[in-house]
């Protein structure tokens, strides 16, 4: 695994040290160590970490609500060790982005394993985070398309072949992808209803 940016988040100070020296052992570097009550999204920004580890009592809504906000805005692994299990915590920090949620089972020799873990399913979600977007998109992309084809044939009086080509070449001779060729058409459309 490579060298890893770590922003640590805990209550106490003794656990902190302990989690530095397991991460120095494994060659990742703690980039800040913070308290949960500190402003979590400043240190993202400023430590640029490539995860977080947070050892916690409880998480409290307000943390996981920043861990949601940091998700939106570039996800990354997220660890918590946690010393109680409450369900919808859990389920509120899954739904925030947390790629391993750990109840009581903090230990030193524990933090670099669990981190690998999240590594690899945090790398897993985002691929199928992806795929799921591409689809959405060329599902999108496709009813743009369909949209199109059903202006051009009740306009043109065209079968469905027929309108297919002629949005095909209206593409190419514009120099645009058969989408963004529909999406005009479409708007055009659009236009003409309302005027």
């Amino acid at each position: 695994m490579m060298r890893l940016r770590i922003l640590l988040i805990t209550e106490s100070s003794e656990r902190a040290m302990l989690i530095e020296q397991a991460l120095a052992g494994a060659r990742h570097q703690v980039a800040a160590a913070i308290r949960p009550d500190d402003d979590l999204v400043f240190y993202v920004q400023q430590a640029q970490p490539d995860a977080l580890i947070a050892e916690l009592e409880t998480p409290s809504p307000d943390f996981l609500e920043k861990l949601r906000q940091l998700d939106e805005q570039r996800p990354r692994p997220v660890v918590v060790f946690t010393a109680h299990s409450d369900s919808p915590a859990i389920r509120t920090a899954i739904k925030a982005g947390v790629s391993a949620y750990v109840v009581d089972g903090f230990g030193p020799a524990r933090v670099v394993p669990v981190l690998e873990a999240a590594f690899a399913r945090f790398a897993e979600f985002q691929a199928l985070r992806s795929q799921r977007d591409n689809a959405v998109a060329k599902l999108a992309e496709r009813k743009t398309v369909e949209r199109a084809k059903g202006i051009l044939m009740q306009r043109r009086k065209l079968s469905e072949s027929a309108a297919h080509a002629t949005l095909r070449k209206m593409a190419m001779d514009r120099g645009k992808r058969i989408e963004e060729m529909a999406q005009s058409i479409i708007l055009a459309e659009e236009a003409l209803a309302q005027g």
